[in-house]
């Protein structure tokens, strides 16, 4: 009798335990997929791979060009700015003599009439067709005049605004290479068309006036 239930048993002992197994599985499947997903997830493609080499490269460039503008915004700093020089060659204006502004000497200029003198011991008459001034940017300049004889006359001159006018101002007689000398004037200039202007001079000593032009010397 016993001999007809061994079978049946080991049938459903055998039927559980397949069973047992299958849950099992299904069960890690279950936890595992995850798992998997991750996996998948994390495996990337050539050209994810590429586009992240690029981004790298991007970064690293942007990071050394940030580095140079540093540097040149550094050494800009360092730079001293020069104002460049107002024309040697422009004319006065209007503009200039508003704003008293000195750098409109800038460069020479002809005292272009006729200026004479006469030497008070032998009452010789000379004449200096050529008179001419050059300033700096501060109005600090220098001045030569010829006489028709070959007598050269040199000294220093200051420009500046007294009043309504423009003052050339000389710090003493102006010495000549003979050994004389033009005594000290006062010179007052207003502003004249095209660019010029007209000068009076004044010799206190001698009470000697002459007017004179005041031009840019030709270039």
């Amino acid at each position: 009798m016993s001999s007809r239930f061994l079978f049946p048993t080991l049938l459903g002992a055998l039927a559980l335990m397949g069973l047992v197994g299958i849950s099992a599985y299904l069960i890690l499947q279950a936890c595992a997929l995850p798992i998997l997903q991750d996996r998948v997830s994390s495996c990337r493609t050539p050209q994810a791979i590429s586009t992240a080499e690029t981004l790298q490269v991007s970064t690293l460039r942007n990071t050394d060009l940030q580095r140079r503008i540093f540097e040149l915004e550094r050494e800009l700093a360092a730079l001293q700015c020069v104002k460049a020089p107002p024309d040697p060659n422009a004319p006065l204006t209007p503009e200039g003599w508003d704003n008293r502004d000195l750098a409109m000497l800038y460069g020479c200029w002809d005292l272009d009439s006729t200026y004479r003198t006469r030497d008070v011991d032998t009452g010789t008459i000379r004449t200096y067709a050529d008179w001419q001034m050059c300033f700096d940017l501060e109005g600090n300049g220098t001045q030569t005049m010829r006489a028709d004889d070959g007598t050269l006359c040199e000294g220093t001159v200051r420009g500046a605004f007294q009043g309504e006018g423009l003052s050339l101002i000389e710090p003493g007689n102006l010495a000549c290479d003979d050994g004389g000398y033009i005594h000290q004037r006062q010179i007052s200039c207003v502003p004249a068309p095209q660019g010029r202007a007209t000068c009076d001079t004044l010799q206190p000593e001698t009470s000697g006036k002459a007017q004179v032009g005041f031009a840019r010397a030709p270039s």
